[in-house]
This record gives structure tokens, sequence and C-alpha cells, in this order.
């Protein structure tokens, strides 16, 4: 980790600390302890999200269509698996809605690989495209109406483990893992060259376009993870499912010092900028404010994370010309 980033995960640290604080002397339940738990129950699709996207930033790539993909592999598997009882209301869902739902959305990340790969367009275009695209058929699937759903689904959502969620405890091994592969495994340090600098990869025989593959499969998977944990936790599938998450974990991604530019990243500052935004959320709702503040300061917050990136990257360049 270099010292910039080691800069990069005190500040966020300071900012967690601090917007607690502050929400702590204005809302009495805040910091009990079912609060903290529900903060990390929430923050966990956009952990799991915000680890892939690493990984995606990291190679110089982008993925719009996180959300819509978590969307489309839940719709998917709950269609295929899922039976309604004759006079029930609710849609009754058996295992088999796990692996046909990660199945479905490392298919459709995996897609994106090959639009940006194969048919060598922009990462911002195709996954823009496809990000329509998918939420489309998803909408079609469901018909754009909620669907309640019982059974298995609702095993993961809703289990705990030694005071956590099961979801939360995914988090952390998928965070933890990603950390182990980014920084000590061959395949992590072919991403971070792949990013720095694609041309010297490509000459020295990383495979590009594997990696690009994996990674975006990789995206559709945790989006699928993303789905099937948000909708075993309220019981409802509902056409909004996804709206918006690929802006919040991509906001996590940058606020926790990945560059835009490719070549550097942090799974650990993801992992605390996922957390930050997760408990700013909360902290309003628990004190009452509007909840259009929160896209407001989401908005702020990305701004301002792209700034420091950009300002960060013309230091480092500038850095290697006044060494070179």
């Amino acid at each position: 980790m270099s010292r910039l980033q080691q800069v990069q995960i005190l500040i966020l640290l300071l900012l967690l600390a601090g917007v607690s604080l502050i929400f702590a002397r204005n809302s009495a339940s805040f910091a009990a302890w079912t609060n903290l738990r529900n903060i990390l129950l929430d923050a966990t699709p956009i952990v799991v999200g915000a680890v892939a996207m690493t990984f995606v930033i990291i190679t110089r790539g982008i993925d719009l269509s996180i959300g819509s993909i978590a969307n489309l592999s839940v719709a998917s598997a709950i269609m295929l698996t899922g039976v309604r009882p004759e006079g029930s209301m609710l849609t009754e869902t058996g295992w088999a809605v796990y692996p046909v739902a990660l199945a479905v959305g490392m298919g459709l990340g995996f897609i994106n690989g090959l639009c940006i790969t194969v048919l060598r367009i922009n990462p911002l275009i195709a996954t823009l495209g496809t990000m329509t695209f998918y939420r489309g058929i998803g909408l079609h699937l469901t018909e754009a109406s909620l669907i309640s759903v019982q059974g298995a689904i609702s095993w993961f959502g809703r289990g705990q483990f030694l005071g956590l969620g099961l979801p939360v405890w995914l988090g952390i091994a998928v965070a933890v893992t990603a950390a182990v592969i980014l920084s000590q495994s061959v395949s992590g340090r072919q991403m971070l060259a792949l990013g720095g600098s694609p041309r010297s990869a490509r000459e020295t025989g990383i495979g590009e376009v594997k990696i690009i593959l994996v990674v975006y499969a990789l995206v559709g998977l945790a989006g699928a993870c993303a789905g099937l944990t948000i909708v075993g936790r309220v019981g409802v599938l509902s056409s909004e499912l996804g709206s918006g998450l690929e802006f919040t974990v991509i906001t996590a991604v940058v606020l926790g010092g990945t560059s835009l530019f490719g070549g550097s990243g942090s799974i650990l500052g993801s992992l605390l900028g996922a957390l930050l935004l997760t408990t700013i959320q909360n902290g309003l709702n628990l004190i009452g404010a509007d909840p259009y503040h929160y896209d407001v300061i989401r908005g702020g917050i990305l701004i301002a994370a792209v700034t420091m990136d950009t300002l960060a990257s013309r230091i480092a360049g500038r850095t290697r010309l006044s060494v070179g």
C-alpha cells in the first residue's frame, strides 16, 4: 500500500468516526447494537459490489450495469425456480434460486467483458447500454410488479451467525479474499500492471482479454450476490431492485482511493467507503432528514473524490517526471 493510499485510509477512518459521533449525538438509537448491526447488513451489498468494482476500475474499466444485473439475475432465478401455490400471494423459492441467480449474474458480467474485448466497445458505453438492456429484460420478466417471496431465498438474507447476519460474514470473506488476491497473487499484480500501462502489460505477455473477462464476470457475480441479499432480507422483488447501486458502488470505490485512471487501488479503502456511505444514509434516516439529502451528499462526495483522484494523479505524474 502506497503512502498516498495510507493517507486516504486514515482520512476515511477519521470521517467515519466523525460522522458516527455526529449522528450518535443527534440520535439516541444510532449507537445501539441493533442499529450498528443494521448498518453492517445494509453495507454488505455495497461492499461486495465495491470489491468487485475495484478490480474493474484498477484495469481502467467501469461497470454501470451492476444494479441491473442484481435485478435481472434474481428475477430470472425466481421466475425459473419459484412456485406460487394456488390461492397464495407469495412465491415459494427453493435452493436452486442461489446457483441460478449466481450463474445468470456471472454470465451477464461475462457478456459485458465480451462487448469490451471482442467488440472493442468503450467500457463506459458498453455497460451503459447493457445497464438499460438488462433492466428492460428484468422489467419484462416481472411485468414491473412487486413479487413477494419466501422460502430458501430468505435463509441467507435473514440468517445469523455469532450475532451477525450471514451477509456480513460474506462481505468480510469477500473483502479479505480480494485483498489477498490483489496484494499477494500473480493475478493481482497483472491487474495492476494492466491498469498502469496496458501497452507494457501486453508487451510482457499479460493476457489482457482473460483478465478483463474475469473481472467483469466477478462484477456480475457480485451483482447477483447483492440482489439475493437484498431480496432475502426484505422478502420482496421490486422493479426498483438495484436502482442506483452502480453509482453508490463506484462512489465507494473512488472514495476509497482507487484511481479512475487505473493501476492502483485499495480493497480496504473500498470497504471503508461503503461503510461511510451506508452510515451517512442510516444516520440521516434516524434524524429524520429529507431523503433527497442523501443523493445530494452522495453526489458531493463523488465529485470531491474524483477531484482528489485527479489531483493525486497529476501530482504523481509530476513526481515521476521530476525523478526521471
